[in-house]
């Protein structure tokens, strides 16, 4: 058997349906507004009377902001090497805000599969992302389209 990468989840792996979910990050007040005045500067995520005067309950985190968390926390779920390519997201919804001093994990889940029929290699794969708080709010979710390596046999090897 020919194996193209030495950890990670390979196609076959995916089991469509369990949800898993990461380890838990904190939205920290310095993070939010350095995260901001980099990538983000509206005032909302900056200032806690501009987030008021907008209607929330003060400062909120940028949506690019909880992205990259969710980017990081996916991280945990072992995909690694064997992801070649994203197709692109869908569906990114924004439920809630995120505020200084929430929790959040992960909730990870397969959704569908396929074998390629360009690539016999490989599989196409879609994932939900939900960043929830620990109370079980949903902040943001997320639907991936994965390209996704095969535990390659000589049989899927010589028809490639």
């Amino acid at each position: 058997m020919i194996e193209t990468a030495a950890d990670g989840t390979y196609f076959e792996d995916i089991e469509v349906g369990p949800v898993q979910v990461s380890s838990s990050v904190i939205f920290e007040r310095d993070a939010i507004i350095a995260f901001a005045r980099q990538w983000d500067p509206l005032p909302v995520h900056l200032d806690d009377n501009a987030a008021r005067a907008a209607g929330f309950d003060g400062l909120t985190a940028s949506g690019t902001h909880m992205l990259a968390v969710k980017q990081r926390l996916l991280h945990e779920f072992d995909l690694g090497p064997t992801v070649i390519a994203s197709f692109g997201s869908d569906e990114t919804r924004y439920h809630a805000p995120a505020r200084p001093g929430d929790v959040v994990e992960l909730h990870f889940s397969w959704v569908s599969k396929r074998s390629s029929k360009s690539r016999p290699s490989c599989g196409i794969a879609q994932h939900l992302s939900e960043l929830r708080r620990i109370d079980g709010v949903l902040l943001l979710s997320i639907l991936d389209t994965i390209l996704i390596r095969r535990r390659v046999t000589e049989e899927v090897y010589r028809a490639s």
